[in-house]
């Protein structure tokens, strides 16, 4: 599990990982953006748009701590492009104030 990476999980969410890899080995558990359907949210300082490897929406206030049996049955997609995770991390220092 590699920050960056987007999963679908059995519970039908897709989520972007956003903590650091190897977090899980060392918590069991990742921080990870709760991502929307392409074209619900517009891309802003909170949001971001992703076309690859799953065309949809990060919203950076939807962040959640998942523990690793979340991704039992769990489906990757693939990691999002360095310029993805750049604006990612934008949002979520806006959401946060760091």
């Amino acid at each position: 599990m590699n920050r960056g990476e987007i999963w679908s999980l059995s519970d039908g969410r897709n989520v972007l990982i956003v903590s650091l890899t190897g977090l899980e080995e060392a918590y069991g558990a990742v921080l990870a953006l709760v991502l929307h359907d392409s074209g619900r949210y517009p891309d802003t300082a909170m949001s971001v748009v992703i076309g690859d490897p799953l065309p949809c929406t990060a919203v950076a206030v939807n962040i959640v701590q998942l523990r690793l049996d979340r991704f039992d049955g769990a489906k990757l997609f693939g990691p999002v492009d360095a310029e993805a995770m750049v604006r990612a991390d934008a949002a979520l220092r806006a959401v946060l104030d760091l």
